[in-house]
């Protein structure tokens, strides 16, 4: 009988033993090709599983590197990145939109304030209010909104003096509000703009006498340029 092939041992992996020929001489399979490509691939094996060893520990120390180095900080901001050009405008259009609205809520606030605000001419020597005072008072709890319902005072010449001006004011706003919370009583130096009695009667009457009449004039032709009509109660004296 022949010796088996050597590709048909390899194939069949046989154990560790003496191969047996027809002549009963044994082959040790220490000397044999196929045991040697067997130790060959063991060894191929030990040093494969050594490398992954060794690559494993090193990208693990390089990982730790990296983390103490920012780099997940810096992928997270990569990605947002990306998320913010692909969503683009929309994550900046409310900080425009806020931008522009901005200066409108500051013109709003100054014009509830100058409305809310108790001038000097409400007080009187004694930094009491006065019966025109008092109705400003009860405008500015009756006409405005809850969320501006705030009170301003001109600041005095004295901290004593502005004291007693807010006294003054607590004391009617109580007697208005006799339950609940007060609203809020504040000190300003920004004085309302206002105008002597005089002159807001002669601005009054002066509007009422060139007030037209409301009526339409009478048709003459489409050349005729129309007559405005004064009022016929404009000569009339407004009231005091």
């Amino acid at each position: 009988m022949r010796c088996l092939g050597r590709d048909w041992l390899f194939n069949q992996r046989l154990p560790r033993k003496a191969l047996e020929c027809s002549d009963n001489e044994s082959m040790a399979l220490d000397d044999s090709p196929v045991q040697r490509r067997i130790a060959t691939m063991r060894q191929q094996k030990l040093f494969g599983f050594l490398l992954s060893g060794a690559l494993s520990a090193a990208f693990s120390v390089a990982s730790s590197q990296l983390s103490d180095a920012g780099w997940p900080e810096f992928k997270q901001e990569c990605h947002t990145d990306k998320l913010r050009n692909n969503a683009w405008p929309q994550p900046f259009r409310g900080q425009d939109s806020a931008s522009v609205i901005a200066p409108f809520e500051v013109m709003k606030s100054n014009g509830w304030r100058e409305f809310n605000t108790i001038p000097n001419s409400f007080f009187d020597g004694t930094n009491q209010l006065t019966d025109a005072g008092l109705l400003k008072v009860q405008q500015v709890l009756t006409q405005s909104p809850p969320n501006r319902k705030a009170i301003f005072v001109v600041k005095s010449e004295s901290s004593e003096q502005t004291a007693a001006r807010i006294e003054s004011i607590e004391i009617a706003v109580s007697g208005m509000i006799p339950v609940g919370d007060l609203p809020p009583i504040h000190v300003t130096d920004i004085a309302p703009g206002t105008s002597s009695g005089t002159y807001q009667t002669i601005v009054n009457r002066a509007l009422v006498k060139t007030t037209p009449t409301p009526r339409l004039p009478a048709f003459q032709s489409l050349n005729a340029p129309s007559q405005t009509q004064v009022a016929p109660n404009a000569g009339q004296p407004s009231g005091k």
